[in-house]
């Protein structure tokens, strides 16, 4: 009698893989069932997330507009008459007085126009003097009753009119001289000259609107700002609020102001209504010049010297397959002054309700919830955690 050795061996063989192959079975089985004990709380590690420490700092709540930077008072000096410039005594940026004289126009015409005036002032005085002595001889008769009462009226008549045309005569002269003194430009105040609009041997036009030959800003060592605020901010705004700006000549230098005025009369841009506050500049320095643009940042409120948190760290959600890892409850019943962020304790990632207080664009007023040098989660680096 004789055995088959072959098929045994295979049959031990076979029972032997079926065994190594349950032992792997049970094992992966019981690390998969103690990952999922864990709920995974392992994939959840700080390196995975950027993020940021409650530091100490200032918040600043402002109103951010642009406008430009005007004298606070620009008078356009013109001419009256027409005619050609003979003279021009001032130039662009020119300290002028009060009364100096700025130009002078050609005045042969206008001195032409001043004789002949004066010839017919002249002439009616004479008129109404033959007037006066007829209606004296005149008075005279009637009252002896020498003359018609007709003659007498007439003559009574012929003095009224010779007296009116002494008056339209004296008008026309007083036009005539008061033309002659506009071919001599002065400056109605004392400031600078920031525009010259003529040069010598132009000739002005005044028939129908008066021609603007200088510009002159009153004084420039005081300025405004008129910048346009929407109506959403225009309610926190008021007078005397203190106003910092920058232009783009200084880029590192910031400049101060004050609210001076918020004018009543509202525009309309792009469909938001917008009002124009004025903001008053001390220009002692100079370095400020017309018609810069300065972006300008009106301070509403402060808090210094607090806890703060950049603005972006409240805007951190976590993800679903975040959210199942750190079996966190469902957070409600926050109110308007609440917020949560996230952070680690104990190697675990969990949700912090804090008390909210001022905000600027980029950081946030922690009033309670965090302490300093706290870290809280900032944004995930990764789209999920680690696997």
């Amino acid at each position: 009698m004789s055995y088959d050795t072959t098929n045994r061996k295979g049959y031990k063989m076979t029972k032997k893989k079926i065994i190594i192959t349950v032992g792997v079975l049970v094992l992966l089985a019981f690390g998969g069932w103690k990952m999922f004990s864990r709920g995974g709380e392992k994939h959840l590690k700080e390196p995975d997330f950027e993020m940021v420490k409650v530091e100490k700092g200032n918040v600043v709540y402002s109103v951010t507009a642009s406008g430009k930077i005007q004298p606070i008072n620009t008078v356009s000096v013109g001419t009256q008459v027409s005619g050609i410039i003979e003279e021009v005594l001032a130039d662009y940026n020119d300290e002028v007085k009060k009364d100096q004289v700025l130009a002078r126009l050609d005045t042969s015409v206008l001195r032409e126009n001043l004789n002949d005036a004066q010839a017919q002032l002249d002439l009616a005085n004479a008129k109404e003097k033959i007037e006066q002595l007829n209606y004296k001889r005149t008075k005279q008769l009637y009252e002896e009753k020498l003359i018609a009462k007709t003659t007498f009226e007439e003559a009574e008549i012929a003095l009224e009119t010779a007296k009116a045309s002494v008056l339209s005569a004296q008008a026309n002269f007083n036009r005539a001289n008061q033309n002659y003194g506009y071919a001599t430009i002065t400056s109605p105040v004392s400031g600078t000259v920031i525009s010259k609009e003529v040069e010598q041997g132009q000739t002005v036009a005044a028939s129908f609107s008066t021609p603007t030959m200088f510009k002159i800003a009153e004084d420039l060592t005081k300025m405004q700002i008129e910048a346009n605020i929407a109506e959403a901010d225009i309610g926190m705004i008021t007078t005397h609020m203190p106003v910092t700006f920058t232009v783009d000549a200084y880029p590192n230098d910031t400049f101060d102001g004050t609210v001076e005025q918020i004018r009543l009369s509202p525009t309309e841009e792009q469909n938001v209504v917008m009002y124009t506050v004025v903001i008053q500049v001390d220009n002692s320095s100079r370095k400020l010049l017309p018609g810069m643009t300065a972006s300008v940042d009106i301070k509403i409120q402060e808090a210094l010297d607090v806890l703060t948190l950049p603005a972006m760290a409240l805007q951190y959600k976590p993800s679903n397959a975040v959210k199942n890892q750190m079996k966190m409850e469902k957070i409600s019943d926050l109110s308007s002054n609440q917020a949560v962020v996230y952070h680690f304790k104990n190697k675990k990632m969990e949700p912090v309700i804090i008390e909210k207080g001022l905000a600027d664009l980029s950081l946030i007023e922690i009033k309670s919830g965090l302490k300093e040098g706290d870290s809280v989660i900032l944004e995930a680096k990764t789209k999920g955690p680690r696997r």
